[in-house]
């Protein structure tokens, strides 16, 4: 038997990670060059490319030279947007997570539903965490300003890697084997959005503050909060309920920053941790544990809601008969700008931007 270690991880007989502490997580992986799945050094094991975004999903929407926006603003080519990972896990991962599921998306929004309804939500929630764990891993190695004379700092030099390590032992379940306990599954949604041609078939938004993710591949949308124990997804049912036709791209992403705000609003989140009855952590099982009673929010604040509407939605931002640009951004970032619903709150079929007037959202139980 190996002992649990002083940072406090925990090894099985065969020396496999099972549990992967706080400690050991940001110093190895994070701040490291260890694999994110097993913890391994590449001086121990084979290494190889890991895609960030599943190569199958560059291939299924063809944009293996296309570009995603980091969180500086600036582009970078999704064919090399990758980080390392040891071969042996890379191959795991493949199997574990990506076939099953690129089988699904390629049969669209029907193929999708198909595996939700025979296994359950499981493996695609643990699948959101591993992208996300992955986008953020990936910001440490991209300089803030390419323009080194100005100083060398990184996207991630001011995340506290701490706050991530939750989702980390999600996305590296499958190899820890750690069962998902009760109230450890947080938000899930999945809709079916409209394939307009002036839309791209692919969209990826993290809002890392709250630990939230929406991804969307042509007619499938999906939304996650990884660390809210569903609680997000009631607080924006007054949002959902008014949404009654099939969303364009701007639509659903301002969905996305609904859930992500209703989560740094959220003012007795959950906490979260790992047990196991034996030091070898053969029974590994992720907790959750809720609020005592009900679900408490601070005060809604439209400077908090808008400056997550407008880090996730400035791009969209057009000049429309009422207003310019900028004037749509500065309604946009004090919550008065809204893609879903007109003046009177009434959902904006097809979401025509010249039709769209600022408005102010009314969201749930804050």
């Amino acid at each position: 038997m190996m002992p649990i270690t002083t940072d406090k991880s925990i090894y099985d007989k065969t020396g496999r990670l099972r549990f992967c502490s706080i400690d050991k997580f940001v110093s190895d992986i994070c701040e490291g060059d260890h694999c994110f799945i097993c913890g391994r050094h590449p001086s121990k094991v084979p290494f190889n490319r890991e895609h960030v975004i599943p190569n199958w999903l560059l291939r299924n929407v063809n944009i293996h030279s296309g570009n995603i926006q980091l969180p500086n603003g600036r582009l970078h080519r999704y064919g090399s947007y990758t980080i390392p990972c040891c071969t042996e896990c890379n191959t795991g991962l493949a199997e574990h997570f990506e076939k099953p599921i690129s089988e699904a998306f390629g049969k669209g929004f029907s193929g999708l539903s198909a595996l939700v309804e025979r296994e359950g939500t499981e493996r695609l929630f643990q699948w959101m965490a591993l992208l996300f764990v992955k986008m953020h891993l990936k910001d440490k190695t991209l300089l803030q300003n390419p323009d080194t004379r100005l100083g060398r700092f990184y996207i991630s030099d001011g995340y506290d890697w701490s706050t991530f390590h939750h989702m980390h032992c999600l996305a590296r379940a499958h190899y820890s084997g750690a069962k998902i306990g009760k109230y450890v599954h947080g938000s899930m949604l999945f809709v079916e959005v409209g394939e307009n041609s002036e839309d791209e078939f692919f969209d990826i938004a993290t809002v890392s503050s709250a630990y939230s993710l929406y991804i969307r591949v042509k007619d499938i949308a999906i939304y996650t909060v990884f660390d809210d124990s569903g609680i997000c997804l009631e607080a924006v049912e007054p949002v959902l309920s008014r949404i009654t036709g099939v969303m364009n791209s701007a639509q659903a992403r301002e969905l996305a920053a609904e859930l992500a705000a209703a989560n740094i609003h959220l003012k007795n989140p959950p906490s979260f941790g790992t047990r196991s009855s034996n030091a070898d952590g053969d029974d590994l099982e992720i907790i959750a544990l809720p609020p005592e009673g009900n679900a408490e929010f601070f005060a809604k604040s439209n400077n908090a809601i808008g400056h997550i509407k407008r880090s996730v939605l400035g791009s969209f931002c057009q000049a429309t008969a009422d207003h310019t640009r900028e004037e749509a951004l500065e309604l946009l970032g004090s919550n008065e700008y809204s893609f879903l619903f007109n003046s009177e709150g009434v959902f904006v079929t097809g979401g025509d931007k010249e039709d769209l007037q600022p408005v102010r959202s009314e969201w749930s139980a804050i």
